[in-house]
């Protein structure tokens, strides 16, 4: 099996049970899968959330709600503009909504300056050891890089996604590569999984 087989079998299996929602289908996303809001509702039980004060979250739909936990928090939001063509900071605090979704990125936001303390993405696939495929175009990947060349990262930042239940696969270390950055915490609607020492939270 390769990544590849991975994602297809997921976007395939998600669209098929109607555990999706806009934009469909799924296929070559991240998708924003049916109970998204609640799973990011468990952000706020992560330790390095309560104690971040900027934390960076892709520009994907299934991680609107938890952009709008940050501001909601009083924390600094981070930004990708989509296909890496910025980076921007957020700090509204009235017209979160607006602010959150990827229109509203350039209205509300400056360039990125925070360093960053917590690193969230969207994921196709994850595995209970943390490994983690996107939808194969590697932007994750290359953000987290960017980010660390310009010293608004240090490297040992903790990073987290938010899936379905049914993205979660017991083990794909196999097909790993060395630059594939791992997961540390899993969020579901119904728990919070940390990777490293694959307890539930």
């Amino acid at each position: 099996m390769t990544k590849d087989d991975i994602r297809k079998r997921i976007w395939t299996y998600l669209e098929d049970k109607n555990l999706v929602t806009f934009p469909r289908p799924c296929h070559g996303r991240i998708p924003n899968f049916t109970g998204s809001d609640e799973a990011g509702e468990r952000i706020r039980s992560v330790p390095e959330f309560k104690e971040a004060r900027c934390i960076f979250c892709a520009p994907d739909r299934v991680l609107k709600r938890i952009r709008e936990i940050v501001l909601e928090e009083g924390k600094i939001l981070a930004v990708a503009l989509p296909h890496m063509t910025g980076f921007l900071q957020i700090v509204e605090r009235e017209r979160i909504g607006q602010a959150t979704s990827i229109k509203g990125f350039r209205r509300f936001g400056k360039v990125l300056e925070t360093k960053i303390d917590l690193f969230v993405q969207g994921s196709v696939a994850v595995d209970l050891k943390g490994n983690r495929l996107g939808k194969g175009k590697g932007y994750g990947d290359q953000e987290w890089e960017h980010l660390r060349k310009r010293r608004l990262i240090g490297g040992n930042e903790k990073t987290l996604t938010v899936v379905h239940e049914k993205q979660i696969l017991d083990d794909f270390s196999e097909l790993m590569e060395r630059w594939d950055k791992r997961i540390d915490y899993i969020l579901t609607p119904e728990r919070v999984i940390e990777c490293v020492q694959r307890e539930e939270i």
